[in-house]
């Protein structure tokens, strides 16, 4: 999408979708997409879906530590099929300090009752609500949104 209209949009969650079964290590492609001004949000980080690819592979703590530099969100895909960033990943976004967002990538209203398998992972993972977008005060949020993007 063009800059000019990613820049009317509340919040923009970015999400790789192609090159989802290459092997190499994807940490430069993160990287650049973490650094990109018009995203708040990396959206289901691996690209994982369960039986049928594995999700890329990166520096993690690489990934983070820049999201965390920028002030940049890095999402839980509570998806079924999904449930990407596992808790692993998650203490070690914790442990940079790096903001968490929990979706569902719902394409049903049925799948938005996924979001308990996303607050679950949060809390396995010693996630505290203050580190949650979720969790955050509508005008918080968009504050938080537009200044991560320099609006």
């Amino acid at each position: 999408m063009e800059p000019e209209a990613l820049a009317r949009l509340d919040m923009v969650l970015g999400a790789f979708h192609s090159q989802l079964r290459v092997t190499e290590d994807q940490t430069e492609r993160y990287l650049k997409a973490i650094r990109n001004p018009t995203v708040n949000v990396l959206a289901h980080p691996r690209g994982r879906r369960f039986n049928v690819r594995l999700g890329l592979v990166a520096d993690w703590g690489r990934v983070f530590e820049e999201a965390t530099r920028l002030d940049k969100a890095v999402e839980i895909d509570a998806h079924l099929d999904r449930q990407d960033l596992n808790v692993e990943l998650l203490r070690l976004a914790r442990d940079a300090g790096t903001r968490i967002s929990i979706g569902t990538d719902a394409h049903s209203v049925r799948e938005l009752g996924f979001m308990e398998f996303g607050v679950a992972a949060a809390i396995r993972a010693g996630i505290a609500p203050d580190g949650i977008l979720n969790h955050m005060p509508a005008e918080d949020l968009l504050a938080w949104a537009r200044e991560t993007r320099g609006l």
